[in-house]
């Protein structure tokens, strides 16, 4: 071997066994690592507190952040779980796709069923504002779709008027044909998952803090709602975007992502930061729905007389696909009665629609 060869050996080799000393401490530098759980806990999305109220009686003015200037403009309603949901929207106008208008209210959903709460204004002040949202949607000349997110478990009233509950809310924009995007719940958990974290905070114990999705996943009033929607006012109607892939991979609902973001900031809120990671989701969920970009649909509907009851009475079978059609649709029983004479709403399942 020449001098000049065995020298070019000798550096490979060093090369080599340098390498091999270097791999393990360069593999603990790409394993993921949890982020800052303190940080998780106090991750509301930035600049909403100027559109978001009612944690003191007499809040029912009807406050409103507005993101970008290009694109088709949504309104997104709901309570603190659509503002929870609001930096994917906010980073979809940035990024010059839509533009938003948020309107949220502390346990305020838009839907028609008075609320149940411990403090005897809640409810009222609930009511005033969704009279002034109904109010400003009807003023609107320039809305392609609404999406709309809220956790129905304070609502007065059984599971089963979820739906019919909701579409009487939505009539306001759906008669003027704005269609109606539903999004589905997150995971309400019986202790902040960040508590469990501090114990479990490497990452082959974050399972630990996970849970089956029928667990921690309630009620889907999003698939009775937009069943009944698409039955009256045809399928460009409503549309709804399910989470729960997103959420519970396989039927199981983590509270970290696999880079080490925590998605919750309490027990029931999703953190803003894992929020705004949801903007391609969202983007390519709503261009699945076929309602926001592009041409508008053509509205075949409403299929009924004005003067309708809607009732849960399993007098018909729908199947309500969410907007990507890889999916698996829900089924639930719902359907439209017509009668010469509404009856005023009540707790049997009825709930009157002129």
């Amino acid at each position: 071997m020449s001098p000049v060869a065995g020298v070019v050996t000798a550096v490979l080799a060093a090369a080599v066994l340098l390498l091999a000393v270097l791999s393990p401490a360069r593999a603990d530098e790409e394993a993921p690592r949890l982020s800052s759980i303190a940080a998780a806990e106090a991750d509301i999305p930035p600049g909403t507190p100027a559109c978001f109220q009612g944690d003191e009686p007499g809040e029912t003015q009807l406050l409103r952040c507005h993101y970008g200037h290009r694109g088709p403009r949504l309104l997104a309603v709901g309570d603190s779980h659509m503002r929870a949901l609001s930096p994917a929207l906010r980073r979809l106008a940035e990024d010059g796709k839509i533009r938003v208008t948020l309107i949220t209210r502390s346990r305020c959903g838009w839907t028609s069923r008075v609320l149940k709460h411990k403090l005897s204004w809640v409810p009222g002040d609930c009511q005033e504002w969704r009279t002034r949202l109904s109010r400003y949607i009807k003023e609107q000349k320039d809305v392609r779709a609404i999406i709309t997110h809220h956790r129905a478990w304070r609502m007065a009233g059984t599971e089963a008027q979820r739906g019919p509950d909701t579409v009487k809310a939505w009539r306001v924009a759906l008669d003027r044909r704005i269609p109606v995007i539903a999004v589905s719940n997150a995971a309400h958990w019986d202790d902040p998952p960040t508590r469990c974290l501090r114990s479990n905070s490497a990452p082959d114990r974050w399972e630990n803090c996970s849970a089956p999705a029928d667990e921690v996943m309630e009620y889907d009033w999003t698939a009775p709602a937009v069943g009944l929607a698409r039955q009256r006012y045809g399928p460009q109607s409503a549309a709804r975007i399910s989470m729960l892939d997103e959420y519970c991979p396989d039927g199981v609902c983590r509270v970290v992502t696999a880079q080490g973001q925590i998605m919750y900031r309490d027990d029931e809120h999703l953190a803003g930061t894992y929020t705004r990671s949801l903007a391609r989701f969202f983007e390519n969920e709503l261009r699945a729905t076929g309602l926001v970009f592009g041409k508008p649909p053509r509205w075949t509907g409403p299929r009924t007389s004005h003067h309708s009851v809607l009732t849960v009475a399993a007098a018909r079978t729908l199947t309500v696909p969410s907007a990507r059609s890889s999916r698996t649709p829900l089924v639930v029983e719902a359907s439209w009665a017509s009668v010469d004479h509404a009856e005023p709403a009540t707790d049997s399942g009825f709930i009157t629609l002129s």
